[in-house]
C-alpha cells in the first residue's frame, strides 16, 4: 500500500464514521479537558489568595526600635532575595491643614524606600504623601497644593491604604519623605514569603551602636489573613497537580480502545494481504486527527479557564496546564501503537465470534 492509498483509505475510514473519530475526540477532550481545567482553577485560586494576600499588606513585615532603625540599612534591604522593598517611617508629630483647623493629620518621616512598600503613585517629584482615602476627604488629588500651618505642601503621591485589618496609623495621615541618611522608629519590608531568614536580615536595620537591651520587635503589618502565604509550597502540594499524568492516561487508555473495537477490521485487513507496517501507519494517523481535535478543544477551554478572574499571567497557568492534553495525544498514539501491534491474523475467526 502506497501513501496516496493509504491516505485515501484514512480519509475513507474518517469519512464513515468507522473510526468513531468524533466520538473519541469529544471523549478525550471532556475527560483531558475537565483535568486541565480543574488543575487551572486550582493555580488561578493560589493567585488569588496570593494578590489578596499581598494587597492587604500581609507580607510587610515591621520591625519596630524606638529611634534606632537605620534609614539607609532599611532601605538597602530592598532587592536582597526575598524581600522586594523596603523603607523606614518614624512619628514626626502632626500637621494642621488651613482646611481642617481643628482635626490635625498625624506626620510621619519616611525613606524613599517606602514608595515601593505602600505602592505609592506619585506625580510630583517633591511633597508629601496620603492615602486615597484621605485625599478623597480633602478633595485634593497628586500635583495639588495644601495650604498648611507650617506653609503650602504639595500634594506629591497617594497610595491605597484600605481599612482591612492592617495597622491604621496611616490610614489618616500625612508621609513626609526624606533622605534615608538619618535614624527612624521601624523598617517595613514586603517579604515573599516571610521566612526567619528574612527577619535576620531585617534585624540588620538596627542601627550599630544600639542599646543591647533596647526592645525589639517584629511582627506583620495585617494578621487578619494568618501569618504566612507560601505559594510555592502551596502550587507543589495541590491536589489537582496529578493531572496532567492522568491526562496521559487517559489518553492511552482511549487510543488502546479506539483500535480494540476495530480488531476484527484490521484483522481482516491483515488476511487480505495489507501488510502490518501500513496498518500501524493508517491507525496512527487517524488517531492522531482524533487527538488532535480533542487537544484543540480541550485547550479553547483550558485558555478560558486560566483568563477567568486571574490577577497574574494567564498564559503561564495556560503553558503549565497544556502539558496534560499533549501528553494524552501522545499517548493516545502509543496506546493505538499498542492495540494495533496486538492484533493477529490467526485470531480473525475469533473476533468475528466475540463481535
Amino acid at each position: 500500500m502506497n501513501v496516496r492509498e493509504l491516505i485515501g483509505e484514512v480519509r475513507r475510514n474518517l469519512g464513515t464514521g468507522t473510526t468513531r473519530a468524533a466520538l473519541f475526540a469529544l471523549a478525550l477532550a471532556a475527560v483531558v479537558g475537565a483535568l486541565a481545567v480543574a488543575d487551572a482553577r486550582a493555580i488561578v485560586g493560589l493567585h488569588q489568595r496570593s494578590a489578596e494576600f499581598t494587597a492587604a499588606g500581609a507580607s510587610v513585615r515591621v520591625l519596630n526600635v524606638a529611634g534606632n532603625v537605620a534609614g539607609s540599612a532599611c532601605d538597602a534591604l530592598t532587592g536582597v532575595p526575598g524581600i522586594g522593598a523596603s523603607g523606614a517611617l518614624a512619628e514626626d508629630g502632626s500637621l494642621r491643614l488651613a482646611a481642617m483647623p481643628d482635626n490635625p493629620l498625624p506626620a510621619y518621616r519616611v525613606t524613599p524606600g517606602m514608595a515601593s512598600v505602600l505602592g505609592v503613585r506619585a506625580e510630583a517629584a517633591s511633597g508629601v504623601w496620603v492615602s486615597t482615602g484621605t485625599a478623597e476627604t480633602l478633595g485634593v488629588g497628586p500635583g495639588q497644593r495644601l495650604e498648611t500651618d507650617s506653609g503650602t505642601v504639595t500634594l506629591a503621591g497617594v497610595f491605597d491604604y484600605p481599612d482591612d485589618g492592617r495597622d491604621s496609623r496611616l490610614g489618616y495621615a500625612v508621609l513626609v519623605p526624606e533622605p534615608a541618611a538619618g535614624v527612624f522608629d521601624q523598617c517595613w519590608a514586603d517579604v515573599r514569603p516571610p521566612t526567619e531568614e528574612a527577619d535576620e536580615l531585617l534585624r540588620w536595620a538596627v542601627r550599630p551602636g544600639a542599646d543591647p537591651s533596647l526592645s525589639v520587635t517584629l511582627g506583620q503589618l495585617n494578621t487578619s489573613l494568618g501569618a504566612t502565604f507560601d505559594g510555592a509550597a502551596a502550587f507543589a502540594e495541590r491536589p489537582t497537580r496529578f493531572a496532567p499524568p492522568a491526562a496521559a492516561l487517559a489518553g492511552l487508555v482511549l487510543g488502546f480502545v479506539a483500535v480494540r473495537l476495530r480488531r476484527l477490521e484490521l484483522a481482516g485487513a491483515l488476511h487480505v494481504g495489507v501488510s502490518r507496517r501500513a496498518l500501524l501507519a493508517g491507525t496512527a494517523l487517524e488517531t492522531a486527527v482524533w487527538s488532535l481535535a480533542g487537544l484543540a478543544l480541550a485547550g479553547c477551554a483550558l485558555v478560558v479557564a486560566a483568563h477567568v478572574g486571574n490577577p497574574a499571567d494567564p498564559w503561564d497557568t495556560v503553558l503549565i496546564d497544556v502539558r496534560g492534553p499533549v501528553a494524552a495525544v501522545l499517548a493516545a498514539l502509543a496506546g493505538a501503537a499498542a492495540a494495533t501491534a496486538l492484533v493477529r491474523e490467526e485470531h480473525l475467526f475469533r473476533y468475528f465470534k466475540d463481535r
